[in-house]
Parts: C-alpha cells; structure tokens; sequence
C-alpha cells in the first residue's frame, strides 16, 4: 500500500532522508536540479510527488515475541 507524503511534514523528511540515503549510494535522480546534492534533489523528487514510500508487510518481533507495534506505550519492548 503506497502512502501519500504530502499528508505531514515528518513524514515527508523521513521519506526524504531515506531517498536522500538511495542517492548516496548510486541511485540516479529522477530531477534535473542545479545542485548536486543529495538532500536537495531527494527534496524536490518528494516535492513533485517522484518518491512514494509503503507500507511494511511485516512487523518484526522482538526478544519474548511481542511486536513492536504490541509493547505497552512507555515500556522497553526488548
């Protein structure tokens, strides 16, 4: 399920962040920015909706098989 990145702006930093990570290994842009930079093409990608993130299929668990998304709010779930 692809998640739309305009809904918040944490959302689009860290669809960004990851992107930005993409094109610092050697993914190609998919922008033609000045900069060369990866922040800012990953920036723009977003910007015109180039970049879509989804969601996961599988939460893992953790030690004593409780999920992640299962821990009691406030607790180490490890």
């Amino acid at each position: 399920m692809e998640i739309d990145n305009t809904d918040n702006k944490f959302r689009f930093i860290t669809i960004a962040a990851a992107r930005c990570q993409q094109l610092q290994r050697g993914a190609r842009p998919r922008v033609d920015v000045r900069s060369s930079k990866p922040t800012t093409v990953a920036r723009e990608e977003g910007r015109r909706g180039l970049i879509a993130a989804r969601e996961p299929e599988h939460v893992p668990e953790v030690a004593g098989g409780t999920s992640v998304i299962d821990a009691p709010e406030g607790t180490d779930a490890g």
